[in-house]
């Protein structure tokens, strides 16, 4: 069964795809096109092996994030670094950010 999102404001959506389109953060550069995807591999940083740009589509409903699962949460996700999986520095966003941007994903 598909599982519904939790209920947002949506102003908050709308901000969190100003966010997630944004050239400042870059999620497009990866997750781009119908399945919020560019389909291609990846190589981490580190010792770790390519990893595939996964589809966004119902990530509200597909925790733990990352490979190795390491983010049990969205904002927990928003809220890495990223210096291991590759994404951009996520750590300078508010969080009424993080908060726009999870509503927004949640969409999906």
């Amino acid at each position: 069964p598909k599982v519904r999102a939790p209920a947002r404001a949506p102003a908050m959506v709308v901000r969190g795809k100003q966010l997630f389109d944004s050239a400042e953060l870059g999620c497009r550069v990866c997750h781009d096109g119908p399945t919020f995807s560019d389909n291609q591999k990846h190589k981490l940083t580190g010792t770790l092996a390519e990893s595939d740009t996964p589809s966004l589509l119902g990530v509200a409903a597909s925790a733990p994030y990352y490979h190795d699962g390491s983010a049990p949460t969205l904002e927990s996700l928003l809220r890495d670094r990223g210096a291991v999986h590759g994404m951009s520095d996520l750590t300078k966003l508010t969080d009424a950010q993080v908060a726009d941007l999870t509503a927004f994903l949640e969409t999906l």
